[in-house]
């Protein structure tokens, strides 16, 4: 399709064939893909809290991503520097997604002293979570836990609290939840099974085979099957362990299991790569067989419509928040890494040329 669109201060104000009044300022994008502005589902930009969060500029407008969700960096005993501090510094919109341990994401495995999510039980706290959600309902839209033994201590006791207390949270709120799940002591089928139509699994092309959310030939498990069925949504959640090209490749090409939303999980360990950014995972998706229209879907309208921000977000009509992406598909050799190191070879990708925030222009890169 191609068309005009008319941005009027921080409003979409008319799409179609209206052309360009005496003083009218023109971007021309011709020949380029323009896109709602892009949303990151899956991003850790809590900057400058822990070891893992990173400054939302290096994933968002000059990336071509106008919103990006930050996927549990902050629970309910930090929440509030990240609400006051680093949201109104960013250029982006920033929203939340509130870690049921009331410390969020503050420590890596690499680095000693290491501290998880869920080793204290005591932290795994809803009340405080819920309250915490109630006073900053204009920026949480939702709850997240990470179920990783190494995470909870090894006591399953601990992940049992954590994916219990999520839900919970999330049910008292009337919110959805975001599941991560990765070499877990909690059964893959008893993890979905309490999710509810709405919720998320990140992390679906993850190679660790214990727990893997495929079958020993490839295929998704029956479980997971199930859980799509009942509207649980699968978000890609690229990060630095969690998307492996053996895990991909069978699961989309061959069983045509393909991701409801592209989300990165970027933070400091992987911006450098393999992540780098959100239109460089939309291309893996390119290269993997998914259509343009479904790679843009899957970064604007879906995310937009699953955190509800769908009456301002997430398409490019009138009356809408004038967020617009704008990308140019390169041709050429390009190699696209997973987790693992490995390499496959693509003769085009997405690269970001310009974002609108507000009505207001953007130069990708910069």
């Amino acid at each position: 399709m191609r068309a005009n669109v008319l941005i009027d201060g921080s409003k979409i104000l008319d799409v179609g064939d209206r052309q360009p009044a005496d003083g009218d300022v023109v971007f021309d994008a011709h020949d380029r893909i323009v896109t709602p502005g892009l949303i990151d589902i899956h991003a850790h930009v809590y900057h400058g809290m822990g070891v893992y969060s990173i400054d939302p500029a290096r994933a968002g407008l000059m990336t071509g991503v106008t919103t990006l969700l930050d996927a549990g960096s902050a629970g309910s005993l930090n929440y509030g520097t990240f609400h006051e501090y680093v949201m109104p510094q960013a250029r982006e919109d920033v929203f939340a997604l509130l870690n049921i341990a009331q410390m969020g994401v503050h420590g890596y495995r690499a680095i000693e002293p290491f501290v998880g999510d869920l080793h204290e039980i005591r932290r795994i706290h809803v009340p405080s979570a819920v309250q915490c959600i109630e006073a900053h309902g204009d920026r949480i839209v939702g709850t997240k836990v990470r179920l990783t033994a190494v995470l909870a201590d090894h006591r399953k006791e601990n992940e049992y609290a954590g994916l219990h207390g999520v839900v919970e949270a999330a049910k008292r709120t009337n919110l959805p939840c975001m599941i991560h799940h990765a070499s877990s002591a909690i059964p893959q089928p008893e993890m979905l099974d309490a999710l509810r139509a709405g919720d998320i699994v990140t992390h679906m092309y993850h190679g660790r085979g214990d727990g893997g959310f495929t079958d020993p030939g490839g295929a998704p498990t029956d479980a997971m099957r199930r859980a799509r069925d009942r509207g649980i949504l699968f978000d890609v959640g690229h990060g630095v362990g969690s998307f492996d090209w053996s895990v991909a490749e069978p699961a989309c090409r061959e069983f045509g299991f393909w991701p409801d939303l592209i989300g990165t999980d970027v933070h400091a360990f992987n911006v450098g790569g393999p992540v780098y950014d959100l239109p460089t995972t939309m291309s893996k998706f390119l290269y993997l067989g998914m259509s343009l229209e479904n790679v843009i879907r899957a970064c604007t309208s879906v995310p937009a419509r699953a955190i509800r921000l769908d009456d301002s977000r997430g398409w490019i009509k009138p009356g809408f928040t004038a967020d617009i992406s704008i990308l140019d598909m390169q041709e050429g050799n390009v190699e696209l890494a997973d987790v693992e190191g490995d390499l496959r070879m693509t003769d085009r990708r997405l690269v970001p040329v310009a974002t609108f925030k507000d009505g207001k222009l953007f130069r990708c890169g910069k």
